[in-house]
């Protein structure tokens, strides 16, 4: 349902930026189109990213695509290989507990792909190897079973929506590897009580925990903390 909404928004803010004329700065132009290989013919192309538009001080989403090679294989896991690492694309399993490998199709896995574990309700608990640097776009979405994730301690970056409605997860910790954590990362995770966060330097960008009832443990003086204390929450 999630994909819906986010394709739904992405077109309505581009028809928006396209009718701003010049009120709107950085806008990419439209990408030219590329084929898809049959392997990946039911996967979706498109990867969102963000820039910042220089007038308005909002985030307008752009589109960028590349070609994917998607290998669908009879595990629990499909998943391609990009610059020398291991995404996951999709998790077609329903346990409760998932222990995800370091490797897959002799790559270490590096990266929780978008919508890869999205609405597996019956998920309780995930591990995930510490090769991992990425968790995609709206990954765990609608996990509404989670309540325990191993953040790999080389992690560097929680994208947008990531744990989306996950809304029995109690706590994260985010390691000092940690560089950036999209908006909306944590929207909707009503029984979040505490983020640990390790990295003095790492901003907030609207976590999408501004009505949570929770703490935020960080150093003082850093960006989050300043901003926890701010509302309430350190």
């Amino acid at each position: 349902m999630k994909k819906h909404i986010c394709t739904l928004l992405a077109a309505a803010m581009m028809c928006s930026m396209a009718s701003c004329g010049d009120k709107v700065s950085n806008t990419a132009s439209a990408p030219e189109e590329t084929s898809v290989p049959e392997t990946a013919a039911d996967e979706a192309v498109s990867e969102p990213t963000e820039e910042i538009s220089t007038e308005s001080d909002t985030w307008v989403p752009l589109v960028t695509v590349r070609e994917r090679d998607i290998v669908s294989t009879d595990e629990l896991y499909d998943y391609e290989i990009y610059e020398g690492g291991a995404i996951i694309t999709k998790y077609k399993g329903n346990d409760s507990v998932v222990e995800v490998p370091a490797e897959i199709g002799g790559a270490p896995v590096t990266e929780i792909g978008f919508y890869a574990f999205e609405a597996k309700y019956d998920l309780e608990e995930v591990y995930l190897p510490d090769t991992v640097t990425t968790i995609g776009e709206f990954a765990f979405s609608d996990c509404a079973a989670l309540n325990v994730i191993s953040i790999p301690p080389q992690l560097r970056e929680i994208q947008r929506g990531a744990f989306a409605a996950c809304t029995s997860l109690r706590e994260i910790t985010l390691p000092a590897t940690v560089e950036r954590v999209m908006e909306e990362a944590f929207t909707g995770c009503a029984s979040l009580t505490a983020i640990y966060v390790q990295n003095p330097e790492l901003a907030y960008e609207a976590w999408g925990i501004e009505e949570l009832p929770l703490i935020v443990y960080a150093d003082e003086g850093t960006p989050v903390a300043e901003w926890a204390s701010a509302m309430g929450k350190y």
